[in-house]
């Protein structure tokens, strides 16, 4: 199909132009911004799955505060810290763990931590799973939401550039792929100098 960037009004000639809208996309400084914050989210959240995967003697308590620290868009200083110490708490506790488990005979105290951790650690794998889900769902729907918000942002660089350059209507690159009016860079200019 193709864009319409006139005014609406009859002109006396018509002029069309051609854009590689994928092209304008996939070039643009802001999709590759989105695929660079895209790829730092789905990051951040398989680091967070793959420690807690590790060591999963987490409280409930501990395992919230740890999503909500890992996930946390702009930590601060103190977030940072804290996610250190947390982190550090657990891995005590893993190794706390694995000590207990090379008692031969282990006291009535000693088994009964022995149950509390075996329990996390089943907690843990519950809800691994369903912080996998939940994290899948939203990296999906930023995912389709940059999608949108990338084509909309070169549609509008389309127009804006067609209606500069006096257009009629500009046609994608692949109904048209032949044209002399080709305003593929121009509109990826007009993209770029969006932020």
């Amino acid at each position: 199909g193709g864009i319409m960037v006139g005014s609406g009004f009859q002109t006396k000639s018509e002029k069309y132009g051609v854009v590689d809208i994928s092209e304008v996309i996939t070039s643009s400084d802001f999709a590759k911004n989105q695929k660079e914050n895209l790829r730092t989210v789905g990051q951040t959240r398989q680091d967070l799955l793959q420690f807690a995967n590790t060591y999963p003697l987490f409280t409930p308590e501990q395992a919230q505060k740890f999503r909500d620290l890992s996930i946390k868009p702009q930590p601060t200083a103190a977030d940072k810290a804290e996610l250190e110490k947390l982190k550090n708490d657990v891995i005590a506790t893993h190794k706390k763990f694995q000590d207990l488990q090379l008692k031969a005979n282990p006291t009535t105290e000693q088994v009964t931590l022995l149950r509390d951790y075996n329990e996390r650690s089943q907690t843990m794998v519950k809800t691994l799973d369903r912080w996998a889900r939940e994290f899948s769902d939203e990296i999906q729907t930023l995912q389709d939401k940059l999608r949108q918000e990338t084509m909309n942002r070169a549609t509008d660089a389309v127009k804006e550039v067609g209606q500069k350059q006096g257009y009629s209507v500009v046609y994608m690159q692949d109904v048209v792929p032949y044209a002399a009016n080709n305003i593929t860079a121009d509109a990826l200019k007009a993209m770029n100098s969006k932020k």
